[in-house]
């Protein structure tokens, strides 16, 4: 099954990391990949990768959107080894119950992976694993063949008041 997770509202990744618990909870093996998601920042990072059966993989820790002087090259580069990473997965039998992809619908939207490798790879993936694809922007294509599309739709947000990301609440 291929679950999507889009929008502009806040949950995206609330939702996946459920989902992971979840999972975990029954004895399932997990394979968490982040885009632009920086190592031991995040709090879901610092307890995930304290339990038992999830491997959690992080590439393109930046994204040129928030960090102005991070290179595009280095990023298409990193983006694209993230992309290695889940054709290799795509050719292992039957490693992971769930594998979730998170923020890699900005990766397709920036273009710094190609939409038509990314899809025929979890078309594979999804034939012997549930995957789960989180970010803005979701391509059409995903949409299409997504099984499960959640958009989080951003109807009110601190942000707009100048509030600023708390610990604990948005990372």
């Amino acid at each position: 099954m291929i679950i999507l997770n889009t929008g502009n509202g806040k949950g995206k990744t609330t939702s996946a990391i459920g989902q992971i618990i979840r999972s975990l909870g029954h004895g399932f093996r997990v394979c968490l990949i982040q885009l632009f998601k920086g190592e031991s920042f995040y709090g879901e990072q610092k307890i995930l990768v304290k339990l038992g059966n999830l491997d959690f993989f992080s590439f393109a820790k930046e994204h040129p959107h928030c960090i102005k002087n991070v290179s595009l090259d280095k990023v298409v580069s990193q983006c694209r080894s993230a992309l290695e990473k889940l054709k290799d997965l795509s050719n292992v039998p039957e490693k992971y119950d769930l594998i979730v992809l998170e923020e890699f619908n900005v990766a397709l939207r920036d273009k710094f992976i190609d939409e038509d490798e990314f899809i025929d790879i979890i078309k594979r993936l999804s034939q012997k694993s549930n995957v789960i694809v989180t970010g803005r922007g979701a391509p059409q294509l995903l949409i299409d063949i997504a099984d499960l599309v959640t958009e989080m739709k951003e109807i009110k947000h601190p942000y707009k008041k100048g509030i600023q990301a708390q610990r604990g609440m948005e990372y």
